[in-house]
């Protein structure tokens, strides 16, 4: 005798051909959040340097920038979420010179460099929304519950997310190289 059980379905509850998981927490420390930072500004030549600095909830951001006179901008991100693909950060205390407050149609003609319908921007509470949808598998849902900056590090605590499998299944077998 066989001490296997039969294999039933899902539940109606529960989705099928899924990978799922909650109470997930992803760690960055400071130099992978930089180094990938540099690495996506590194095009935009009058951006000389960039550092970010994860402390005391913030998300501390001071940027260098050469364009006639060099100059660098200072600030922290605050009320960082993510949702259904989308990032929102508020900006607080931008300076630059370490003193002079950065006017919010500043950050609006920065924002507006970024490709058209990829961020937005809300000056009246200075925050900013990033669409991530194009980079993210579309097969992926995930919910970031809380953002923790401490430490030297970024924290990421995700809540109910999965990742549907289907065509991951379906192609399961196939020849990469068939039909070429």
């Amino acid at each position: 005798m066989s001490s296997l059980r039969p294999i039933s379905a899902p539940s109606a509850d529960l989705p099928s051909l899924s990978v799922r998981w909650e109470g997930l927490v992803v760690s960055v420390d400071a130099t992978t959040l930089n180094t990938l930072v540099r690495k996506a500004v590194r095009g935009v030549e009058e951006v000389e340097e960039i550092l970010v600095e994860p402390e005391n909830g913030r998300l501390g951001l001071t940027i260098r920038v050469k364009k006639g006179i060099r100059f660098s901008f200072r600030g922290h991100l605050t009320s960082l979420k993510f949702k259904d693909g989308f990032l929102g950060f508020a900006i607080a205390d931008a300076s630059v010179f370490g003193m002079l407050p950065i006017p919010a149609w500043v950050i609006q003609k920065i924002v507006e460099r970024v490709p058209a319908g990829r961020a937005l921007f809300y000056p009246e509470d200075r925050v900013i929304v990033i669409d991530f949808n194009p980079l993210l598998p579309p097969d992926l849902s995930f919910e970031v519950r809380e953002v923790v900056c401490e430490n030297g590090e970024l924290r990421l605590v995700f809540g109910p997310s999965q990742y549907r499998i289907d065509r991951l299944i379906a192609d399961m077998g196939k020849d990469p190289f068939d039909g070429e």
